[in-house]
């Protein structure tokens, strides 16, 4: 409502003197809002001029405070990507291994595009618990898909936990000179996040300790419908074998039980890449 109409109505507005356009002097009326249960008109600006210099001027303001917010709007998700992949434990080596960075070829395109679909269906397998068992010998580019996975998994919010079997269990492990309430934080932390990446499973002969909270880990997100994607250079007989303490291997096949009723399997059985010439 402008000012003169607020007057015509009856309602009480102070004098305000109408403001001019700067590109074509033409006079600008005071608009505000009538509160007629107050009889009382507010100010809250001129009006908007109409000419082509006006709304040229108007559309540059428009886009150039469009253009500060998208700025400040990539700022924070640069920011926040950078703490999820702070969170995530993805060391230095794995930080830029992404899709866009590993080497598609005709022996490892479907592993490749079995991992990326994975990735852009993310939401389904958080729903549904699926993860996946990447396989195959050293050097074949399972961790690079697994680290990839975790960046796409980032860029659509969920928080992911990626380390080796030993570093994730190291962590455990080192907290107990501290507390065993900071060693059970840090299992809450590996059995709630959004994703779990252990990489090497079975890489280190396991202990008692590391069988029992590496099941623990692993039943918890099982009963919870999380997912895990593991690497592993090992068979499916010779992972039961590294499993396996002395001669009880009824820890071995439980774990095993829940890794691939969890897991779609990925053979990656491919040269390794490292050793190409």
């Amino acid at each position: 409502m402008t000012l003169s109409e607020a007057r015509q109505a009856g309602v009480f507005a102070a004098d305000i003197a109408p403001a001019v356009c700067e590109f074509c002097e033409a006079k600008l009326e005071p608009l505000g809002m009538a509160f007629p249960w107050m009889d009382r008109w507010q100010f809250l600006r001129y009006q908007d001029c109409d000419c082509p210099e006006a709304v040229a001027s108007r559309e540059e303001k428009r886009l150039a405070e469009e253009a500060r917010a998208k700025q400040e709007a990539d700022r924070l998700y640069r920011e926040r990507l950078a703490d999820m992949v702070r969170k995530s434990g993805l060391g230095r080596r794995f930080v830029h291994r992404t899709f866009d960075t590993y080497t598609v070829n005709r022996k490892n395109q479907e592993a490749y595009e079995v991992a990326r679909a994975y990735a852009r269906e993310f939401p389904r397998h958080r729903r549904e618990g699926t993860g996946l068992l990447l396989s195959g010998g050293c050097g074949t580019g399972k961790t690079h898909l697994a680290a990839a996975i975790c960046h796409e998994v980032i860029k659509q919010d969920y928080q992911p936990i990626f380390g080796t079997m030993i570093a994730l269990l190291d962590r455990i492990r080192a907290t107990y000179g501290e507390s065993q309430a900071s060693g059970e934080r840090i299992v809450r932390q590996y059995s709630a996040c959004d994703l779990l990446v252990i990489d090497d499973l079975g890489k280190e002969k396991p202990s008692e300790w590391v069988l029992e909270r590496l099941y623990h880990i692993i039943n918890t997100r099982y009963e919870d419908c999380l997912p895990i994607i593991f690497t592993t250079i090992y068979t499916v007989d010779r992972l039961a074998d590294r499993l396996t303490l002395r001669d009880n291997r009824e820890a071995a096949d439980a774990i095993l039980s829940r890794i691939f009723e969890m897991c779609t399997g990925v053979l990656c059985d491919w040269n390794d890449h490292r050793k190409a010439v």
